[in-house]
């Protein structure tokens, strides 16, 4: 009783967390554009992969507003800097409204 008591507080405390689980894993790849928006979605990053995923064959993008946009940033310039190869994790059910592809939003970002 004790378990699922704990497993309903966390659902009900972190429902975030439990809505934005769905994240595919993209390939290893190289960064091969990157878009700076001034005004749209408040200043949106948009970047793709050399190596498109087939779940965001758009490629990625990143929302100013994030807590982690600054370090993701760094992440990204970095890597299309340095042509290292990276992995993306993307979240699946939040594409970025900027296209009418699929463009998904920025979970993590991995050097490998």
């Amino acid at each position: 009783m004790k378990s699922k008591f704990w497993g309903f507080l966390a659902f009900v405390a972190f429902p975030s967390f439990s809505i934005n689980t769905a994240f595919e894993v993209s390939p290893q790849s190289t960064i091969a554009t990157i878009n700076s928006y001034s005004e749209y979605g408040g200043g949106d990053v948009h970047f793709t992969i050399a190596s498109p995923s087939t779940e965001c064959p758009n490629g990625y993008w990143l929302r100013k507003t994030d807590p982690g946009f600054q370090a993701n940033l760094s992440m990204v310039i970095a890597a299309y800097q340095a042509k290292s190869i990276i992995r993306i994790n993307g979240l699946l059910n939040e594409l970025w409204p900027g296209t009418t592809g699929r463009a998904c939003r920025v979970y993590s970002v991995s050097y490998r």
